[in-house]
């Protein structure tokens, strides 16, 4: 039974639905009022099947979808019925105005009957003495007067039908501008409101799905700009019919809509006069060189309308409101998806990924770039954006600290031997490419239309930004802000603290004889530490007048707008006596309404954020010589080249000396430390060093025991960056691993920073150790303690 009682509910609200969407508005007064008896009838019985939902959800247990779908149903079909009536009570004081015409058609009528009835001008006048001549000249001319008379009767209806397409143009606008920002804030401000990121896996098909989204959205925008620039273009055309009907403060030019001559004045249709006083709604006052009455109906006020292009301005900001919080939100689900593209890599995978072919590899670079270079601009204080910079730097250096001297996979018959990783890797990569490309072209597209809105220069209406979230209109009257075009995000104020340096050898050739060339690397590591400050202020104003909506001129106190109801203290709300229309207090102090003045500001809050910062020197130099011996590890007998190569001590493919304990390590480190002895060729001439710097912003360091991220300036403290090498210590196992590695590794969270020149940080605060000499230091100490052990045996 209940579930034959909701459907019967149902099918009556679909019905009626149905026949309102169909039923016509009508056409003239008799068909419009026919349509309003109709639709008044249909609100009545829609108002009492309200009783007969309430009854049947009090009485039936109806589960919660069946309640929800039948209230839904309901309240659709109520605003449908009130919509359709809204729409009938307008269109029926159009239709009424038939009557006007209408009366003025009769009495066209009823005065020429009149005159042809009751007129004696054509009844014989004076004696038989009388000159005919005279009297025949005086009729030609009354009958050349009702002519012309008649003919101006029809040019002042003429001219009135001027004012009438005028009026029903601007009623018409102004019916368009009310549709028009109704359903665009409707439809579009439900556009990216919020995301869920654990919906995102970052696969394929949320990149197709994004990219969708993109298209639609773009699609949806461009309709409504569309839209709006119509109703701008149109509103240039529309005419100021209100001043017709209000007193003029000031002379303002009109236009002769026809010919006139009197007495007092002269001018031709088209001529453009100067209106003086138009207080009499029949006759205004006019000057050429003359002054003089003229009626009213034969001067029009030109267009445009100054409230009309406010109007449209004001439909053109929301619209790039809109838009730009959908540049946003599409932004943060963008750079969410990326941030599972680019994750944390493990040991294996970071082999992987260093096997790619170096075609692969060159295009994972050149797309990486792109993606950083293309969201630097706008989103680089955004914080997800700064932790997808770090990652892509990970993978950077992942790809560019390949240990293979050919950097990457062989290349066999023009084809690269690859894995299922990197495959992956690449294509993931390269639809992130059509991703961000898709986001510029939705970007340019607001760009554009926020260009054209910013050249506007109207006087009332500004779209302001203090935070991206607070993005509002406000009248110039109380502008604070400016609008920006980038993300509003903090300040940061610059510190600094201690440093630490770092140098590594790295050969990059192969040996081939004993006459080689090596290529020396040395990695110099700086830290310092920047601390960006986040303050919240609190600003304090009072409220020194309300602007009468009465009048929209008289200014009240606040006491005196209370007790007139014009603001409600309990609900915060402006509302004008008359039409009983109500806004927020917050609206009306931004529409101007509610004048402001500043007390104060206070700080409420203040955050400090510390991050480090690492220099990274890499000093290339090729230094020629020749390996005149090699120490054996075991026996520290001098060997040649051919003999530690045979013994497996030194490697010519790797360019690597093994140790006692078996650990390779770079040639340049073993010449160093005296494991290799070389003579350097004097004289020969040796490409000049080339020095790379690198600086990264490091924004937290792991801790291993926490399990959790740490400040740069904590993880100092606690020991898990070495002050003298800069190296990342495992708090855990103790394990000591190298700035690069840890960053491959995600131990250590940085991102690049384009511009460290930009920092101004303290000298005292910078450490610079050679790390050269430390390197020395400990694999001589090695050295040393392997013959000291050596000796104990």
């Amino acid at each position: 039974m209940p579930g034959s009682d909701v459907k019967r509910c149902m099918d009556w609200l679909f019905q009626q639905q149905g026949e309102m969407e169909s039923a016509p508005f009508g056409q003239g007064k008799l068909g419009v009022l026919q349509a309003l008896a109709i639709q008044h009838s249909k609100v009545k019985d829609i108002l009492n099947f309200r009783s007969d939902v309430d009854q049947l959800l009090k009485s039936e247990r109806l589960d919660d979808k069946s309640t929800k779908e039948l209230n839904g149903a309901y309240d659709s079909v109520k605003s449908l019925s009130e919509k359709r009536n809204s729409c009938l009570e307008v269109i029926s004081q159009i239709a009424s105005l038939e009557d006007f015409v209408q009366d003025l058609s009769n009495e066209f009528d009823a005065r020429s009957v009149h005159l042809v009835r009751t007129s004696d001008v054509t009844k014989q006048k004076g004696g038989i003495t009388q000159s005919n001549e005279s009297l025949a000249r005086t009729a030609q001319k009354c009958i050349s007067s009702v002519r012309q008379n008649w003919r101006w009767v029809f040019q002042v209806t003429q001219c009135a039908e001027v004012h009438l397409r005028n009026a029903a143009a601007y009623q018409e606008f102004y019916q368009e501008v009310e549709e028009a920002e109704y359903w665009m804030n409707t439809t579009l401000s439900r556009i990216h409101l919020s995301f869920d990121k654990s919906k995102l896996l970052g696969n394929r098909s949320d990149a197709e799905s994004i990219l969708q989204e993109i298209k639609d959205v773009l699609a949806a925008y461009l309709q409504w700009q569309t839209k709006i620039d119509y109703l701008f273009d149109k509103a240039k055309n529309v005419v100021p019919v209100p001043l017709r009907l209000t007193a003029l403060a000031d002379p303002r030019p009109v236009i002769a809509l026809t010919d006139f001559k009197t007495d007092e004045i002269d001018f031709i249709e088209g001529e453009t006069l100067t209106l003086i006083d138009n207080s009499d709604r029949k006759k205004w006052k006019t000057q050429t060189g003359q002054v003089g009455a003229v009626p009213a109906v034969i001067i029009l006020l030109p267009a445009p309308s100054a409230d009309a292009l406010d109007a449209a301005i004001r439909l053109r900001l929301q619209l790039l409101s809109l838009w730009t919080s959908s540049v946003k939100r599409l932004g943060y689900q963008m750079i969410a998806f990326m941030l599972l593209v680019f994750r944390d890599w493990t040991e294996d995978e970071v082999n992987l990924l260093q096997a790619m072919s170096n075609t692969d590899k060159q295009e994972l670079l050149r797309i990486l770039q792109f993606i950083e270079d293309t969201l630097m601009t706008n989103w680089s204080d955004y914080d997800d954006f700064q932790e997808l910079q770090e990652r892509i730097t990970r993978l950077k250096m992942i790809i560019e600290e390949a240990p293979d001297s050919n950097g990457g996979a062989p290349d066999i018959g023009g084809k690269s031997i690859n894995n299922n990783l990197s495959d992956t890797v690449v294509v993931q990569v390269k639809t992130l490419e059509n991703l961000l490309n898709k986001y510029k072209d939705f970007w340019a597209f607001w760009e554009t239309f926020k260009c054209i809105a910013e050249m506007l220069k109207q006087p009332k209406f500004m779209l302001v930004c203090d935070k991206w979230d607070q993005l509002r209109f406000v009248t110039s009257a109380h502008f604070v802000k400016f609008w920006d075009t980038q993300l509003d995000l903090e300040t940061n104020d610059v510190t600094k603290t201690k440093g630490s340096l770092v140098i590594y050898d790295r050969p990059k050739e192969e040996i081939v004889s004993s006459e080689i060339t090596i290529e020396e690397e040395k990695e110099e590591t700086t830290t310092d530490t920047v601390t960006s400050t986040l303050e919240e202020e609190r600003h304090t104003f009072i409220i020194t007048g309300v602007v009468d909506p009465r009048d929209n001129m008289t200014q009240l106190t606040l006491q005196q707008a209370i007790m007139l109801g014009i603001v409600d203290k309990e609900q915060k709300h402006y509302t004008n006596p008359i039409s009983g229309q109500s806004v927020t207090m917050v609206d009306a102090m931004n529409d101007g309404r509610v004048i402001m003045e500043f007390v104060s500001k206070r700080k409420i809050r203040e955050e400090k954020n510390s991050y480090g910062l690492i220099t990274i020197k890499i000093t290339k130099e090729s230094r020629p010589y020749t390996i005149t011996g090699v120490i054996d590890p075991v026996t520290e007998e001098t060997l040649s080249v051919a003999q530690a190569t045979a013994n497996g001590i030194l490697d010519t493919n790797s360019s690597t000396y093994r140790t006692e304990k078996g650990e390779d390590i770079p040639i340049s480190d073993a010449i160093h430390c005296g494991s290799v002895l070389v003579e350097y060729h004097e004289g020969e001439v040796h490409h000049a060093p080339e020095i790379v710097t690198k600086t990264y912003a490091v924004n937290g360091v792991v801790d291993q025991k926490k399990k959790q991220k740490v400040s740069f300036s904590d993880a100092v403290r606690d020991g898990l960056l070495a002050r003298d090498t800069g190296e990342y210590i495992n708090n855990v196992t103790r394990q000591r691993v190298a700035v690069h590695e840890a960053i491959m590794r995600g131990f250590i969270k940085a991102r690049i920073v384009a511009d460290p020149s930009k920092l101004e940080i303290d000298p005292e605060n910078k450490i610079v150790v050679e790390k050269l000499a430390s390197a020395k230091s400990k694999l001589l100490k090695s050295v040393k303690a392997v013959k000291a052990f050596q000796g104990l045996g």
